[in-house]
């Protein structure tokens, strides 16, 4: 295998560790006796760890290597399959989601400039880019869809089929990684890169705070309300949908204007928000299907590359890599604060008040940034 397969292939096994147990997300909030608050509350341990360690571990590969980084992210996604095949619940569910987010955090970008490295000529950091951005987008697809897979065809059966392969994917993949050269950087760099808001990111930024909301949404409060309603499955296959062509509609979108992007997303999120919700309420998978479809467009789509592109028109040279960080800042703030305030508020009120609720909310946020974005620039 070669050094930049190798590395797209940890990449991979690395990515495939978040979404691995998304199926069994609402089996472990009912063993362990929470609600949809609670399982809101340990699904968002992945993106609190990566706003918390954002600073530190954005620029640690280039201060103690590629090789450390790449290996350590190996290890604790090891660890997390490992927790959830141990101990089952949502005590394991919390502690696999800090250790994903950890793992994640870790290669988020130096995996690709390793990649880059290695590969060496005129198209290394194309290809490196392509290579790792597939790995990362197809794992979040395919692991989900895997384990309801096995499930499906091999019964409720814990730990399902997948998670031991995957844990023998990553056995087999740390003595390849461990055998790949690595070069240090010469020059010191600095241990904490704090995100950056240039001038004209910040409405974009909260585009993908509104996407991520729903995408938040998405995977835990709706598929614990369909599981209260006895449809326990299609929550899950609703969200791997939406993810598969959120990843397919990305290549889609190309290289739109930045604005132009977000204006085009933001109506297509609050639609499929809205479906989304119907289809929950309902338990209709039609409606469920197409409303994560326009989702998985808006939000991986539309207002994530409209949010990128902004970030990299607004800023230069390395102040780029910090804008980008601002904008995943805010994205994972909001995968964190409205899931949890949903999931709480089905606990509270149930799904139809909850759900609801959360679709006028981001109807209200997403025409808010429309008009900001309509605005001419001064």
């Amino acid at each position: 295998m070669s050094p930049v397969a190798t590395i797209g292939a940890a990449v991979f096994a690395i990515g495939a560790a978040t979404t691995l147990p998304m199926p069994l997300f609402t089996a472990y909030a009912a063993r362990s006796g929470g609600g949809a608050g609670g399982l809101a509350l340990a699904f968002i341990a992945y993106a609190t760890t990566l706003i918390v360690t954002a600073p530190l571990l954005g620029g640690l590969s280039d201060r103690v290597g590629r090789k450390p980084c790449l290996l350590a992210a190996l290890v604790f996604a090891f660890l997390a399959t490992t927790a959830l095949t141990i101990a089952p619940g949502l005590p394991a569910l919390a502690l696999a989601r800090v250790l994903q987010g950890l793992a994640i955090g870790l290669v988020a970008g130096g995996a690709t400039a390793w990649a880059a490295e290695l590969a060496g000529g005129p198209e290394a950091g194309r290809l490196a880019g392509r290579v790792t951005a597939f790995a990362t987008a197809g794992s979040f697809a395919v692991g989900g869809i895997a384990t309801l897979t096995a499930l499906w065809l091999m019964g409720d059966v814990e730990p399902p089929v997948t998670f031991w392969l995957h844990l023998a994917a990553i056995a087999l993949l740390l003595p390849l990684v461990a055998r790949l050269p690595d070069r240090r950087p010469a020059a010191p760099v600095a241990w904490l890169r704090l995100p950056a808001f240039p001038r004209g990111t910040v409405t974009t930024s909260f585009g993908m705070f509104a996407a991520w909301s729903v995408t938040g949404v998405a995977i835990s409060s709706v598929p614990a309300a369909l599981a209260a309603a006895g449809h326990p499955r299609l929550g899950p296959l609703a969200v791997c949908f939406m993810i598969l062509v959120g990843t397919a509609f990305q290549q889609v979108v190309g290289k739109l204007p930045a604005r132009r992007a977000s204006l085009i997303g933001l109506p297509v999120l609050v639609a499929g928000a809205g479906l989304v919700t119907l289809g929950t309420l309902d338990a209709a998978l039609l409606t469920l299907l197409a409303g994560g479809a326009l989702v998985g467009s808006a939000a991986y789509g539309f207002l994530f590359v409209g949010a990128l592109a902004g970030a990299s028109e607004a800023a230069a040279g390395e102040d780029r890599a910090r804008a980008a960080a601002g904008v995943f800042l805010v994205a994972h703030a909001g995968f964190c604060v409205p899931p949890l305030l949903t999931g709480l508020a089905i606990d509270a009120f149930g799904a139809t008040a909850a759900l609801t609720g959360f679709w006028f909310g981001i109807t209200a946020l997403c025409a808010l940034l429309a008009v900001l974005l309509l605005r001419p620039r001064g």
